[in-house]
Order: C-alpha cells, then structure tokens, then sequence
C-alpha cells in the first residue's frame, strides 16, 4: 500500500513541469512531514540542487518545509543563514500560522547552536503570534513551542518558567484534542518541581499520570514517568519502593537491553542506580553502574551527576587524593561558566518578556478603559442631544397644535360674533321687508349650522331670552377671547363663571352639583362651559388639558348623569337639564 503511494506520487511529480511540478513537490513534501517525515526530508533533499532556481516565494516554502521536517527527524541545524532570511521573508509575506512556524524553527536552530537565550526569544515571538481567540489558531505547534521553552528553562534550572511553560504546552494539547501529548507535558512538571525541592508534587503528579496511562494500558509510558519518584524515594531512603519502581522501568520502558545497559541518551539512569546501590551498601555494585555513567556521559547532567557519585564513593573508601579530584570536578561542572552565564541569560530574557508582556497587557486595558470612557462620554452627548432633539419636535408640536386650537377657537369667536350683530339687524327689519328679513334668516341659518358643527349637537338653538342672555354675557365673551389668545382661565373668573350658572340655571347647577352623581370638580367645571356654549376645543385651552383626555372626561360625565356612552349626546343633554 505504501509502496503504491510512492508510485503515485512520482507519478505526478514527473507529469507535471515547471512551476506546477515545484508545487506539487512541495505540496506533497508538506502531506508528508507530520506522518512520515523522514521520506518529506529525503523528497525534498533529492531536489535541493533545482531549490535557487525556483521563485521567492516558492523557494522560501521548500527551506520552510525543509527546516520542518529535519526538525522532526531529529536532524541537528548547525547555521541559521537561512532560516534567518525565511523568518524576515515570512515576516512580511507569510500568513500568521507560517511566520508563527518559522520563528519557531528560527528558536530550534539556536537551540541545536546551542544558544538558549536567542532560541527563547524566538520561541516566544512565535507564542505571540498565535491567535488563541480564533478558530483555526494552530494548537498543535503552540504546544511544541512551549514543549521546546520548557526543555530550555529545564537545562537553564528555571524549573518557575519550566512548570508554567509545561502548563501552557499541556492545555495547547487538550485544545488540540491530543490527550496523550497533554499528559506528557503534565508529566514533564515532575522534574521541575524536583529542581525545585517540591518532592510532594513530583509524588502526586507522578502518581495521576500513571493512573492515567494504566487506563490507557500504556506500561512503557507507565515506566518511564518512574525516574523522578526513583530519584524522590531514594533521597527518602525508602529503598523499597525505589526498587520496585526501578525493576518497572526496566521490565517495561522499552530502553533497557538484554545486558542491562539503557539507550543512549537515557544514561542519566545509571546515576539513579548507583544511588541505590550506594544506599543498601552494595558500593561495589554502585561503582559499576558510576563507571557507566562515566563512559556513556555526554552532556552537562551526566558528568555534573557521575563526579558527584565518585566523590561521595572514594569518601566512603577514605581516598581523599580521589574526593579532591572529583569534588573539584563536580564544583566545574555544577558551576560552568557556560551553564550559569545562560541561566542568567534566559532569566534575564524571560523576566524581560514577561514584563513587556504585562506592560502590553496593561496597555491593552488601558486603551480599554480609555475606550469605554470614550463611548460613555458619546453615549451621553449622545442622550443629551436625543433630548434635546426630543424636546424641540415636542415644542414645535405644541406650539402648532396651540396655534391650531387659537385659529379654531378665533373662527368660532368670530361666528359667535357675526351671529350676535346679524341677529341685532334682523331685529331691526321691519316686517314689510320681506327680502331682507328672508336674506338675513338664511344667513342666520347658515351661521347656526356652522356653530352647531363646531359644537356637535343637532339640537336647535334655543333663541330665548335667556339663552340669548349667556350669549351676549360679558363673561362668556371673555372666555370666547381668551380661548383664542390662548390663555387659561384664573381661578377667580372660573368662580364667577360658577357663580353665573348657579344665578342663571338654578336647576342646571343643582343637578350637576348633587352629590349622587359623583362628579369630580374639573367635570363640573366642563359641564357649566358646555352650558355657556363653549366648544371642546376652547374647554382645552381655557383648563389647560388635552383634546384627548377632555375627550375621555365627556364621555365620563354623559355615563355618570345620564347612563349613556360615548360624548355626541352631552351638549343637547346638559342643555335639557334647566
């Protein structure tokens, strides 16, 4: 099946020519760095002679490509010339997952040139450029990023930076929906809680991952999460259990031969052994397994942990040439200048991140809080001037509808007024007249009925003394007046209004005033108005109230005095009642 793949892969590829051959390598090449890096990194080192000929962008894809999956296979960078001129490429023309990828590699360069410090700084302008917020943000290579950050404070002993780091790179994990790489990086915090003198912690940690890795039936996992709480149990002297957690790991790890020697790179573990041996006595045995150490040692750890092992062992055997020579090797290796002037290094870099980090942090708020004050202070300009606006349309409103009530009230006053010097000229005519009686009747007519409209009634005009006489009164004329000057009326004239009614139409005002009915003052103040004639919207401006609520107020006073609803019978009721 693997085989037929290849076939066709190299099947398109010698279809294809020019530009869309490159494509395609580099598209397969890219398929392939995740699943089976070791054939991406062979594709794309088979074409490495046609790389310079290919476009910019093209070019800086396959260095790209290639620095990814040499990474992967564990294939050492040893200069930084290109990765360099990738980084500044991507950096201007690259998505955010591909500049985010080449700072990352750019990080994994100086880490293999041994530059903790320049790596660290790469790895967290990588960081910085993962969105977290989106949904396509690349968990999978933020994870490896704090992976690799983690690995560096561990060498540099910052286990602070080390734990937190491990965190980050166990939550990328589970948002990538990988849980075993999620409990891996939980598992790596053990060795920086060990640095770190938290035995408590390494024990507790320790113990969750086993279980965890038993649920999976992962027993080669289950013992290589042992070396630490080896390492615990034998500062505890409990030599027990550190026994039987060592014959797990070699029974189960995977990494011990049939002789008993470890993988290299792994050789750290004799150290554990020979502490063991060391402990129960059995110097001899601890001797063997230092004198391994010593041949497979290779980096800092492994000399620092064999010196100190021989130091204690020939003080044991009383050799104090042999402890002088191994103490001062050990105090080397413990206080390499290498070691310590990096340790300060990426301590230093990593305060300074962290606190560019809560400046930018604190920044971003800032801009926040200034932000919010931004859309209070609009948000009540903003209200003030709907306010205002409000009030202006509601001004406008009113001084129309007030003009509009002027203008009805003064047409009514002035047929009020034709009507009253029409009706003193007929009384004037002479009988034998005939024609100008019969014109000034007509026009008479024609008055009345546009004074019944604005009064809405249909009932006829009683042409009595007494209706003539509220008529001509001075008073009502007054009201007919104000109600066109559009004034309210005073509380003195309304009592002589009152007063008026009660002199003039007794029964009226006993009726209206009897307290069976049950009507409130203002209702018997409109009800004595429409005595005298005066329309709805005269009654409006003289009381200063709304059409609309005069409107309900009628309807209130024809349900109360005569049981009847609605308000086109109040005017011709009102007028029976005297």
């Amino acid at each position: 099946m693997k085989f037929n793949r290849i076939i066709i892969i190299f099947a398109i590829l010698t279809s294809c020519t020019g530009h869309n051959r490159t494509r395609v390598l580099l598209d397969t090449a890219d398929s392939l760095i995740d699943r089976r890096p070791d054939s991406a990194l062979a594709m794309l080192d088979r074409h490495e002679s046609v790389a310079d000929s290919m476009p910019t962008g093209m070019q800086m894809r396959y260095e790209l490509l290639r620095a990814k999956a040499m990474n992967r296979t564990f294939v050492p960078f040893t200069t930084d010339t290109v990765m360099k001129d990738v980084t500044t490429w991507y950096d201007r023309h690259g998505s955010t997952h591909e500049r985010m990828m080449a700072y990352y590699l750019l990080g994994c360069v100086y880490r293999d040139m041994g530059d903790a410090p320049t790596a660290l700084v790469q790895y967290n302008k990588a960081v910085e450029l993962a969105d977290t917020t989106a949904d396509d943000c690349d968990w999978h290579t933020l994870c490896r990023i704090h992976g690799q950050r983690a690995e560096l404070f561990g060498r540099m002993r910052a286990p602070e930076y080390e734990i937190k780091a491990n965190r980050l790179s166990m939550l990328a994990a589970l948002r990538d929906r990988d849980t075993l790489t999620a409990l891996k990086a939980y598992e790596q915090q053990v060795n920086a809680y060990y640095s770190a003198h938290n035995e408590d912690s390494v024990i507790s940690i320790t113990q969750n991952v086993v279980g965890e890795y038993l649920r999976c039936n992962r027993k080669d996992l289950v013992a290589r999460a042992l070396p630490t709480l080896i390492y615990v149990y034998l500062n505890r002297q409990q030599f027990y259990k550190a026994k039987k957690c060592m014959d797990y790991f070699e029974n189960y790890s995977g990494l011990m031969d049939i002789g008993g020697n470890i993988q290299e790179g792994h050789e750290l573990y004799y150290d554990a052994k020979a502490k063991y041996y060391y402990g129960v006595g059995k110097f001899d045995s601890a001797f063997v397994y230092l004198e391994k150490l010593q041949m497979g040692a290779k980096d800092i750890m492994c000399k620092e942990a064999v010196y100190k092992g021989l130091m204690l062992f020939y003080a044991k055997q009383n050799q104090p040439d042999s402890v002088i020579k191994y103490s001062k090797l050990y105090c080397l290796m413990n206080d390499s200048a290498a070691i310590v002037s990096s340790a300060e290094e990426i301590n230093r870099t990593q305060a300074l991140y962290d606190y560019n980090h809560v400046q930018q942090e604190m920044m971003e708020k800032n801009r926040e809080a200034d932000n919010y004050k931004l859309i209070l202070v609009c948000s009540v300009f903003g209200i003030i001037f709907a306010l205002f606006i409000f009030y202006r349309l509601y001004s406008i409103k009113k001084r129309n509808h007030d003009r509009m009530l002027a203008e009805e009230n003064s047409r009514y006053y002035g047929l009020l007024t034709e009507y009253e010097n029409t009706s003193g000229e007929l009384m004037k005519v002479v009988y034998n007249f005939e024609q100008y009686r019969k014109d000034k009747e007509d026009e008479l007519k024609r008055i009345r009925e546009s004074i019944d409209s604005y009064r809405k009634t249909t009932e006829h005009i009683d042409n009595s003394y007494v209706e003539q006489d509220v008529g001509n009164n001075e008073m009502v004329k007054r009201l007919h007046k104000m109600a066109v000057g559009n004034v309210c009326i005073t509380a003195k004239e309304l009592a002589d209004i009152v007063s008026f009614v009660k002199n003039t139409f007794p029964e009226f005002y006993d009726k209206i005033n009897n307290t069976e009915t049950k009507l409130s003052e203002r209702e018997k103040f409109i009800c004595i108005m429409i005595r005298l004639y005066l329309i709805p919207s005269e009654i409006s401006v003289l009381l200063d109230i709304s059409i609309q609520n005069l409107t309900n107020t009628r309807s209130k006073i024809n349900k109360k005095l005569f049981k009847t609803g609605g308000t086109k019978s109040l005017d011709h009721n009102l007028r029976r009642l005297s």
